[in-house]
């Protein structure tokens, strides 16, 4: 009779209810590396860890508080983006949800307009009305030469170009932009191999300047409209370009703004064409590692605004929708950096989720 009571209480025993696991406080916001803390319930009362997964993984103990089965946690997110909070206590693991962690605000981060990606990985950033050039190396912001105010940056090999808010491009010599034209309504600026500069001219035009300086014209005849493919550039109208890039394949790609499209203008023949199909308002583009080519569009009229990806072989597809995009850069990696200069934030887009993660912030 005893050996069945027992064994009666060891299976009573080995059937207790699992313990109730709720959150107390845990904010859904975080700065990275600030301290952030949760108060957890687990009744009954039990040793407990907390774990968050997200760019790494952190765990904290929880300790106990004097209000009996309630446990404090404090950790530092070592990265910024969404981590996904756990509490496991024995074999029982509990999801809590998710906390975005943010960077810190950066000061130099005042006015950004404009970024490019340098060949090490770091970013270049150009701002229009307030601020320096700056460079962005592991998620810090250093200031890199003082400016005029900046519309548009690029990066050709190791050396980095600047046109200017006062239409004068630039060249970044140490920590100083040394000025290599007149004052000549440049909005944008590309640079081949030779050292030639390509300059997009708001009315309609697209430039050529010569190391010795002589000035032509590569594209389009000062008038707006969408006209010319297949014909010479020189002949073709293109609608207030924005942005400029010297493509894997030696061709010209010009943001025609207005029209909506990328055009492509072949500089061994002097021929134009539209590449892909439509971008939205473009005013930015960058060349990623395979030779696509990516576009950041703006809203109007409450539509449009984010990311395209043109490949090689014509097809664009959208690869973000943000009403605050503004700007695109393509690491060496193939990793893509979003500007927007509304909220003063430079972002990573995740490929694989979609989502952006913060860099810096201002």
């Amino acid at each position: 009779m005893l050996k069945a009571l027992s064994l009666l209480t060891v299976m009573a025993l080995g059937a207790a209810p699992a313990p109730r696991v709720h959150v107390v406080s845990m904010p859904r916001q975080a700065v990275k590396e600030k301290p952030w803390q949760a108060v957890i319930s687990i009744k009954p009362p039990r040793a407990a860890t907390l774990r968050a997964t997200g760019p790494d993984t952190v765990t904290a103990r929880l300790r106990p508080m004097k209000q009996r089965g309630r446990y404090r946690a404090t950790l530092k997110f070592p990265f910024a983006g969404e981590w996904r909070i756990a509490v496991t206590t024995g074999k029982r693991t509990v999801r809590l949800g998710a906390v975005a962690v943010d960077v810190p605000r950066d000061p130099l981060v005042e006015d950004p307009l404009t970024i490019a990606a340098e060949p090490g990985g770091s970013l270049v950033v150009g701002q229009l009305l307030a601020g320096p050039v700056l460079r962005i190396a592991h998620a810090r912001a250093a200031k890199v030469a003082d400016s005029p105010g900046v519309f548009h940056v690029y990066v050709a090999g190791e050396t980095v170009y600047a046109a200017g808010r006062d239409g004068v491009v630039y060249r970044l010599d140490g920590d100083t932009l040394t000025a290599l034209t007149p004052p000549m309504d440049a909005s944008a600026v590309a640079v081949d191999v030779d050292g030639t500069l390509y300059v997009t001219q708001y009315v309609g035009w697209v430039r050529k300047v010569a190391p010795d300086g002589t000035v032509t014209t590569v594209a389009g005849n000062g008038t707006e409209g969408y006209s010319g493919d297949g014909g010479p550039a020189t002949s073709a109208q293109i609608f207030h370009p924005h942005s400029i890039a010297i493509g894997k394949d030696g061709a010209l790609y010009i943001a025609d703004t207005e029209n909506r499209r990328i055009r492509r203008v072949d500089l061994a023949t002097g021929r134009i064409s539209t590449f892909g199909g439509d971008v939205g308002l473009t005013i930015s583009l960058a060349v990623g590692p395979d030779g696509s080519v990516y576009s950041a569009d703006i809203v109007r009229g409450g539509v449009g605004g984010g990311i395209t990806r043109t490949a090689l072989d014509g097809t664009t597809t959208r690869i973000l929708d943000s009403s605050t995009a503004n700007g695109v850069a393509v690491a060496p990696d193939g990793a893509v950096y979003v500007n927007q200069r509304d909220i003063k934030r430079i972002q990573l887009l995740d490929s694989s989720t979609g989502k952006l993660i913060p860099v810096v912030r201002g």
